[in-house]
């Protein structure tokens, strides 16, 4: 008894906190979905007129896709390349301390700095992408990467390589806790390098695979400063995502109920997807 009350007592600061920043500003927003209002005058009940206005919007349609193209580079793209790194890092090569070190700082850098450099890397005039083809001689390759509509998106999303430092160090972390008496054993057995990696290391990684992708998942989700300093949400919103559509489209018109209804959308989104994505993982973990 004395037991149950001493962890009540530990529980009650992360209960409170829980509460407070979490559980009553979630349901505030779900109120506040179903209200019209602008921040000033009285709130007015609409019902489900705010997410009918919102699946209605082709701008929140195209925004959700968005979203979602942005999810898949991340599960795709983003963490196969962090394991990669992980796996090549964790046989020590020559400077891989140096390495891990400049994978990861750009972790520490403002991610308004960043998003201004890639800016000048794609501009039309001033970039240095095109001035690099210029000077090699492909001209023809030569193309408004920010502001045609086939390349925009991938602008915004290049970025974002940069924070594999993350994912890369998550893995490496890992790795370092699997008893090197699997590895000796299986160089008895006459395994290479990459059978190792097959058969012994990338299986126990599957329940850090599952925390990369809630937190890549949920870096999409919020991502915000790369495609509203490098293109605004356009050309012809071809850039715009959930984030952005919701501060742009909504809450700088002072659609507060509107906004909010978008906001209660994308976390049911992001539950589902990682849910899903976190069933899979569990699922290959069967299989193996």
């Amino acid at each position: 008894m004395l037991a149950r009350r001493h962890i009540a007592i530990y529980l009650l600061p992360i209960v409170a906190f829980t509460c407070l920043f979490l559980v009553i500003p979630f349901g505030f927003a779900i109120y506040v979905s179903f209200q019209s209002w602008n921040g000033l005058s009285p709130m007015e009940f609409v019902g489900w007129g705010n997410y009918e206005r919102i699946f209605n919007d082709p701008v929140f349609i195209r925004s959700l896709i968005n979203t979602g193209l942005w999810v898949l580079a991340a599960i795709f793209l983003h963490i196969p390349l962090g394991l990669l790194l992980a796996l090549i890092l964790s046989k020590r090569p020559r400077g891989w301390k140096f390495f891990r070190t400049t994978f990861f700082l750009p972790n520490v850098i403002s991610s308004t700095a960043l998003a201004l450099m890639w800016y000048f890397i794609f501009h039309v005039n001033l970039g240095l992408l095109n001035g690099f083809l210029s000077t090699i001689g492909l001209e023809n390759w030569q193309r408004p990467w920010l502001t045609d509509l086939q390349t925009a998106l991938l602008t915004t999303q290049l970025p974002f390589i940069l924070y594999v430092g993350v994912t890369m160090v998550i893995f490496l972390m890992q790795i370092t806790t699997i008893p090197n008496d699997l590895y000796e054993a299986a160089e008895i057995d006459g395994a290479s390098g990459w059978q190792k990696d097959r058969y012994i290391t990338i299986p126990l990684l599957a329940g850090t695979v599952a925390v990369n992708i809630i937190f890549n998942v949920t870096a999409c989700l919020r991502m915000f400063e790369y495609p509203l300093l490098i293109t605004g949400g356009g050309p012809a919103k071809a850039t715009m995502n959930i984030s952005m559509y919701i501060y742009t489209e909504m809450m700088s018109a002072n659609r507060y109920g509107v906004s909010l209804a978008a906001g209660v959308l994308t976390i049911i989104f992001g539950v589902v997807v990682i849910g899903l994505l976190l069933k899979a993982v569990r699922m290959m973990m069967g299989r193996g």
